[in-house]
């Protein structure tokens, strides 16, 4: 348990960062998209105290190993949450993230924290290399619905989580509530096919869409191509990469159609610009039982409200997951490595 004079000590550093971060406020920061993850909370103090407990809201469950630990925040987006962990007492802190965007974020609030604890990498979380055995927690805080490939994540924190080690996820696609699922489902169409900007559900998207993406790459890639070829490729790459469109185009203009991918109803899209899903989905109890076939012992909370001052209703919540889990926007689930 923190310490309450440690806490507060914690939460007035946070706010003084924050402070800064506000000050620093240029054209190239605002042109971080990943800044907007944390813009909104610099308004007043309030709104600060607010992301701070939302952060620790994530730690909670795992509050009493953080001091003196090694730990990996996997996608770091905008960095608080490994600030967080330093303010808490984490030894080392690896904060990766896949898009430079947010590499780029993370640095810059790292470098105005003036801590020298968080090494910031940017990675494909799933082809991090470190030694094993040598992690003493991770956090994948709504970053696993985006990962190209989260077994890849999987494998790799089986790998490096020593024996007694934690592994905390949590996830706003929670794919056991129905309304979840009919909203990302509507996210998801919108993102892959609607060409004009948007908001869906507090997502919001600029003047263009993946499928249109895609035909620019083709496009720029294949100049002899007409406008129907075109538009029917790119209706063929669903959920594909830059890299494997251009491939899969390939093989369509020698005839080979094997590389077909088209979208159907619950298939997650794809941002060919980032390789990342949009929001893909997670039945807690199926990632549940792959934790427990990579050797974790496991719980599954269904997250409640993170404000403070509606701790005792987050706590109702929690207590009857098995029956709220099914109308919960989000879930964390707790792994604990068992010791080999």
């Amino acid at each position: 348990m923190f310490p309450l004079t440690k806490l507060k000590n914690a939460e007035e550093m946070f706010l003084s960062i924050l402070k800064k971060l506000k000050k620093t406020e240029n054209e190239k920061i605002l042109g971080l998209n990943a800044y907007g993850y944390v813009k909104g909370s610099l308004a007043n103090e309030f709104s600060m105290r607010s992301l701070f407990y939302a952060k620790l809201h994530d730690i909670r469950y795992v509050k009493d190993s953080i001091k003196d630990k090694v730990i990996i925040d996997g996608g770091c987006g905008s960095g608080t949450l490994s600030i967080v962990l330093s303010l808490l007492g984490a030894k080392k802190i690896y904060a990766v993230d896949l898009l430079a965007d947010c590499v780029e974020m993370t640095k810059h609030i790292v470098n105005i924290a003036g801590i020298d604890n968080v090494k910031v990498i940017h990675s494909d979380i799933g082809e991090l290399d470190l030694p094993e055995k040598t992690i003493d927690g991770i956090f994948s805080i709504e970053a696993i619905s985006h990962y190209r490939n989260y077994k890849t994540f999987l494998d790799m924190a089986s790998k490096v989580t020593k024996g007694g080690g934690f592994l905390v996820i949590g996830d706003g696609n929670n794919a056991a509530s129905r309304q979840i699922r009919h909203e990302t489902h509507e996210i998801w169409e919108v993102f892959e096919n609607y060409p004009k900007a948007t908001t869906i559900y507090g997502h919001s998207k600029g003047n263009t869409c993946y499928l249109d993406m895609r035909k620019e790459i083709i496009k720029k890639e294949f100049t002899n191509l007409c406008n129907d070829e075109i538009e029917k490729y790119a209706k063929y790459t669903f959920a594909y990469s830059r890299q494997k469109t251009i491939e899969a185009v390939h093989q369509f203009i020698q005839g080979n159609f094997s590389y077909k991918s088209v979208q159907s109803k619950g298939s997650c899209p794809l941002d060919p610009a980032t390789n990342c899903y949009m929001e893909k989905l997670f039945n807690p109890k199926d990632l549940q039982r792959e934790l427990i076939g990579y050797g974790f012992k496991t719980k599954i909370k269904s997250r409640g409200p993170t404000k403070r001052s509606l701790a005792a209703l987050c706590y109702f919540w929690e207590l009857f997951s098995p029956i709220t889990i099914f109308a919960a926007r989000a879930f964390s689930i707790i792994g604990i490595r068992e010791t080999q």
